[in-house]
C-alpha cells in the first residue's frame, strides 16, 4: 500500500526518464518507512479461537494490506475483522497479499470442503483476493461474495464470483468482470457521513466500516449466500 505522495516521481513509463539511483533509493526508503503504518494496528486486540463449524457454515478468507512484520504479526484491522467473523461462528483464515496461492491450496486441501466461501481484501490484499477467487474458479469452486476495501490497483473479477463489491473513500480503479455481464460487480463509495475524517489507513480499523463489510460476508452465523446469476 503506497501512499499517493510516495508514488510521485517513482512510476516510470515511456514518457519519463528513469530516476537517478540516489533518488530511487530515497524513494524506496520512504516507501518502506510507511509499511508499519499499513498494518493499521488495533488497540486491545484479542485473538478469537477458530470455531469448529460444520461445512455448511462456510469459511471466509481474508487478505491484509502490506506489512513487513513477518508471519507472527497480528492485530491489523483485517485480523480484527477475522476475529469478529470467528466470534459469529464462521471460520476465518488470514493471509498476507503474497500468500494468495497458498491460501487457495489450503482451502482446496480441506476435507470436507466448505459449502460456501467468501473472501475479503484490504489495500494490497485486494488484488490478492481477486487472484485467490480466480484460482478457486479454475478448480470449479464458487465464491459467494468478494469484498475489497480501498484496493490497491485494479482487479478483474472471476466469473465464478457471484457478487463482488468494492468500497472506496473516493473514486479510483474500478472492478470489472472477466467477461461482460458474467457476474455481479458493485463499485461503491463509502457513505460520506461514514467516511468523514477517514483515510486509507484508518478506514481499515473503523468499527462502522467493518460492520458494513461484515454484513456482506456473514449473516445468521454462516457465510452469506448469493443467488446464482441467471
Amino acid at each position: 500500500m503506497m501512499p499517493r505522495e510516495a508514488m510521485k516521481g517513482v512510476v516510470v513509463t515511456g514518457r519519463y526518464r528513469a530516476a537517478r539511483p540516489r533518488a530511487l533509493l530515497l524513494a524506496a526508503l520512504a516507501f518502506l518507512a510507511t509499511l508499519p503504518a499499513c498494518a493499521s494496528l488495533v488497540p486491545d486486540f484479542q485473538e478469537a479461537p477458530q470455531p469448529t463449524a460444520e461445512p455448511d457454515v462456510g469459511r471466509v478468507v481474508l487478505f491484509t494490506g502490506l506489512n513487513w512484520s513477518g508471519e507472527s504479526h497480528r492485530a491489523t484491522g483485517t485480523d480484527a475483522l477475522a476475529q469478529e467473523i470467528r466470534r459469529a461462528g464462521v471460520p476465518g483464515n488470514i493471509y498476507r497479499p503474497g500468500e494468495w496461492a497458498r491460501a487457495a491450496d489450503d482451502l482446496l486441501a480441506l476435507e470436507p470442503r466448505p459449502a460456501a466461501i467468501a473472501v475479503y481484501g484490504y489495500s494490497a490484499g485486494g488484488p490478492a483476493a481477486a487472484r485467490f477467487a480466480r484460482r478457486l474458479g479454475e478448480a470449479g469452486i464458487q465464491v459467494e461474495t468478494m469484498v475489497l476495501l480501498e484496493a490497491w490497483g485494479s482487479a478483474e473479477v472471476a466469473c465464478s464470483v457471484r457478487l463482488a463489491i468494492q468500497y472506496r473513500l473516493e473514486q479510483g480503479d474500478a472492478l470489472s468482470p472477466a467477461r461482460p455481464q458474467c457476474t455481479q460487480v458493485r463499485n461503491e463509495l463509502i457513505d460520506a457521513d461514514l467516511a468523514d475524517g477517514l483515510g486509507h489507513l484508518s478506514v481499515a480499523v473503523d468499527p462502522d466500516v467493518m460492520r458494513l463489510v461484515m454484513q456482506q460476508l456473514v449473516r445468521d452465523g454462516e457465510v452469506r449466500r448469493r443467488a446464482a446469476r441467471r
